[in-house]
Parts: structure tokens; C-alpha cells; sequence
């Protein structure tokens, strides 16, 4: 029914954080089926589902094997199908990339197959910047999350995400997909994100999905290999990530 792309141009802002609790949400609001693909080769979307840290087999094991997708799947304790991406070493990642290059269809067809299923949510975790894998299906994504801070790191990057051209979209065209942006980890403190945040929210406009404010309990919940909302419920950022979740499901009933 839909595929939605969680992304950044770049690292270490909480991509996988949200991709996981993004997840989450679109399940407690009553989606019935909601699939979670990791194709970040730092195979750590696992461990906000409390997958142990010694499972190492993954996706990536099944497309190098030339098996089906199904030996990797998982069922989480929140009823969402987990497909991890798996542990590999640098010169497996390295022919996994090749093999994808060679025939993108290794990944494309089988997340269309998961995608275009009725009643069905399928949220994948991309790597940062630029990927093999995340280029053969944004085509037919229908949502791509964009997650970046209010750090000079992020803003200079602004022009970028806002235009989609740091997905490969030329400037001249408009993106096929839906785009919104989360603006994670936001200190109000900060001061240069306390100046910044008005200017990134008045340049992106709609496409401003929501702000995760920073907290402590986003970090003790992944060092407990649970969710916020099941680690901290009544914490700042799992009332953040319940109003980010509620406008992404808005924008997910509007498509169709």
C-alpha cells in the first residue's frame, strides 16, 4: 500500500532511531501490517526491537546466497515484520553493493512485492548519503522522511534536502515522492539551534513533519534495546515522536 523511505544526506543525526519508532507508531495506530527493511549496513535498526546483538543474518545474507527474503524475516514483540540488513564484512558489503549495481531489481522488486500489499506500511531504513540500494527503489517510494538537526552540519545541507537534489533529483524537477522533514535531537538551549530552527521550518514550510526535542531517554532506551514509548512513555521525546507519527499517518491517508 506504501513505501516510505527514511533517509538523510547525512550520518549520525537518528535516522534509524525514527525509522524504528516511526515504525512503531503507524502500527499502534492500527495499521495491521507494518514492515520494517533495514539497508543501512550498520544493521542497527534491529536492536531498537530488542533483537539480540549475536543475530547476525540478515537480508544481505539472503541476497548473496540467492535466497529468498523470507529466511531473514523477524516478528518483534510489537508485531513488526523485521527484515534486518545482517553483519557482513567490508568485502562482502563491498559485492553486495556490486551485485545490487548489476541488477537493482535484487532489492526493488521484492520491497514493491511487501509494498503492494493491502493495508500495508512498509518503512525502510537507508543508509546515509548516498546508496546503491536506497537509488534502486526511490522510484517508486511514495514518502521520503528526510531526518536532519538544527546544527550548522545540517543546515548548510538545507538547500539540498529541501530541493530533493541530494537524492538525485535535478533542480529544474519536482520529486515524484512525497517529502517531509524531521528535525531531530533539538536542544532548545543550543543557541545556534535555538536560531536556527525558525529559519529551517520557515524554509521547509509543509514539509516540516515535526521536531524531536533531545532527551535522555531516547539513548537509555536503546541502551535497553526498547522503544521510547515502551522505555519512557510519559517522556518528552515519546510525546514528540507520537505527534511526528500522527502527522505521518495524516500524510500517508492523504495519498490515497
Amino acid at each position: 500500500m506504501t513505501l516510505i523511505c527514511v533517509a538523510s544526506p547525512k550520518g549520525g543525526v537518528g535516522k534509524t532511531m525514527l525509522a524504528a519508532h516511526l515504525a512503531d507508531e503507524i502500527r499502534r495506530a492500527g495499521v495491521p501490517h507494518v514492515v520494517a527493511i533495514d539497508l543501512d549496513p550498520q544493521n542497527a535498526l534491529r536492536l531498537h526491537f530488542g533483537v539480540p546483538m549475536a543475530h547476525r543474518y540478515g537480508l544481505s545474507s539472503c541476497i548473496a546466497a540467492g535466497r529468498s527474503w523470507e529466511g531473514a524475516l523477524m516478528s518483534t514483540s510489537n508485531d513488526i515484520q523485521l527484515y534486518p540488513f545482517g553483519s557482513q564484512p567490508l568485502h562482502a558489503q563491498a559485492e553486495f553493493e556490486e551485485a545490487i549495481r548489476n541488477r537493482p531489481d535484487l532489492i526493488a522488486s521484492e520491497v514493491a512485492r511487501l509494498s503492494e500489499r493491502s493495508d500495508t506500511v512498509v518503512i525502510v531504513d537507508t543508509s546515509p548519503g548516498y546508496s546503491v540500494a536506497f537509488s534502486t527503489i526511490l522510484p517508486i517510494a511514495n514518502v521520503v522522511v528526510t531526518v536532519m538537526t538544527a546544527e550548522a552540519s545540517c543546515i548548510s545541507l538545507l538547500p539540498d534536502i529541501h530541493a530533493a537534489s541530494c537524492y538525485g533529483i535535478p533542480a529544474a524537477e519536482a520529486a515524484h515522492f512525497t517529502h517531509r522533514v524531521i528535525v531531530n535531537r533539538f536542544d532548545p538551549l543550543n543557541r545556534v539551534g535555538a536560531m536556527a530552527l525558525p529559519q529551517i521550518v520557515r524554509r521547509i514550510g509543509p514539509m516540516h513533519l515535526g521536531t524531536i526535542c533531545r532527551d535522555e531517554h531516547v539513548g537509555e532506551a536503546f541502551a535497553s534495546q526498547r522503544l521510547v514509548q515502551h522505555y519512557a512513555p510519559y517522556s518528552r521525546a515519546a510525546a514528540d515522536l507520537e505527534l511526528v507519527g500522527t502527522r505521518l499517518i495524516q500524510t500517508i491517508t492523504n495519498l490515497h
